[in-house]
């Protein structure tokens, strides 16, 4: 990982946002789609690490994937960037690199502001998971759903 992805991380993680996206704007800058989709499969690693200790035992037994609630799916497409967000952290999660690379194209393709929201709300997606992370595993309701 690069020490400009690791300061991205860094400021996000640490609640600067703004910092953080200036970052991005270097990125987009100086690098290529490549360096870009390379800061956003760091950020979904940042964000599998973070889901693993809320979730040990979810997604990691044979045949096993992580999926987005149909549900979800519906109350996020009012929403692309966040759609982007969960959808491309979802991918990566579960090996498909090829359709995290479909997304990444896609929101590309969208145009420069576009991208840039949606990575930025890849990166706060990741903050808010690794924040509810540092409290522990998830407990299940009697109902037996992670909360």
């Amino acid at each position: 990982m690069s020490p400009l992805v690791q300061e991205i991380l860094r400021h996000t993680l640490d609640g600067r946002p703004a910092v953080a996206a200036s970052l991005l704007d270097v990125v987009s800058e100086h690098g290529d789609s490549a360096d870009l989709f390379g800061l956003c499969c760091a950020v979904a690693d940042t964000g599998r690490v973070a889901l693993l200790a809320l979730f040990p035992d979810a997604g990691t037994g044979p045949g096993e994937e992580w999926q987005l609630p149909p549900a979800m799916a519906d109350q996020l497409a009012g929403d692309p960037h966040r759609l982007f967000a969960v959808r491309f952290l979802t991918a990566y999660l579960n090996g498909d690199h090829g359709m995290a690379l479909a997304l990444f194209q896609a929101t590309e393709a969208a145009g420069y502001q576009d991208r840039t929201e949606s990575i930025c709300t890849l990166l706060a997606h990741v903050r808010c998971l690794t924040l509810r992370a540092e409290q522990g595993p998830a407990t299940p309701d009697p109902g037996g759903v992670p909360t």
